[in-house]
């Protein structure tokens, strides 16, 4: 989360805005366990961290800032790779879990805790910026002059995104989400990324791409309605999946790789 340009900054104890408040609260409370956060790095990135970390290639000696960082999941990724890392949250009890796990597996990252400002950074200090499901939790009229500002000319950003672009599972979410037997997962405050959104990203920094490592339409629905209960079931909804994006239907994936460049 960002201070806004009418709000009052951020102090040592805290996120000056109640959202960030809420989100500091609700990540501290739900940091995942270590062991897992290990398992997670040990297997690799799925196909959409894959996808974002490619998009940022090369990464070898770059300046990267993980944006939103979590547990540290990502931030080891890019460090793995060469990026010389600096990851911020808003959230301590994650950015203590992200530096146990970066000790754990033996890469080096900087690790802050804090809200990303326009005071955060000097002006070009990083090659790349990436996150992982990070600016639907944000005020991108905000967030993205920032990264615009905190870019070299010519700098990349790649995120992994929750996406609101498929009418169907907009639809879903807004009214089935949490209800009865349908799973909710993130924070009340979070909401996924739609067409004005990008349209702020490229207003702000420059043309956005769309990239679909994995189509997760049908996955989602056996996330949030069967949980993964039936492995046979899950193999089915996943080949059918792989087949819309082999047809090009990555544009219906829930989840989505927003890339951009900065001006040169």
């Amino acid at each position: 989360m960002s201070v806004g340009p009418d709000q009052p900054e951020a102090s040592a104890d805290g996120p000056a805005t109640e959202v960030g408040s809420r989100e500091r609260a609700f990540w501290d409370e739900h940091v995942p366990a270590l062991d897992y956060c290990i398992g997670e790095y040990r297997a690799g990135p799925d196909p959409n961290t894959k996808a974002m970390l490619d998009a940022l290639e090369p990464l070898a000696g770059k300046r990267v800032l993980d944006f939103a960082c979590g547990a540290g999941v990502t931030a080891a990724f890019l460090a793995a790779r060469g990026a010389r890392v600096t990851a911020i949250d808003i959230s301590p009890a994650s950015i203590e879990q992200a530096r146990e796990l970066a000790a754990e597996v033996g890469v080096e990252a900087e690790f802050i805790a804090g809200e990303l400002t326009a005071d955060s950074f000097p002006p070009e200090s990083f090659d790349a910026v990436a996150g992982h499901y990070a600016l639907h939790h944000v005020d991108l009229t905000v967030i993205a002059p920032i990264f615009r500002e905190l870019l070299v000319p010519g700098g990349r950003g790649a995120f992994v995104e929750t996406m609101g672009l498929n009418p169907v599972l907009s639809l879903s979410r807004s009214l089935l989400s949490g209800r009865g037997a349908v799973a909710s997962y993130g924070s009340d405050d979070e909401r996924p990324i739609d067409r004005a959104d990008l349209n702020v990203i490229e207003m702000e920094i420059g043309k956005v791409e769309l990239v679909t490592g994995e189509l997760r339409f049908l996955r989602i629905f056996d996330r949030n309605v069967l949980r993964y209960r039936h492995p046979e079931v899950s193999k089915v909804l996943g080949r059918l999946d792989d087949a819309m994006l082999a047809a090009g239907w990555g544009r219906l994936s829930y989840h989505q790789v927003v890339v951009f460049t900065a001006p040169r």
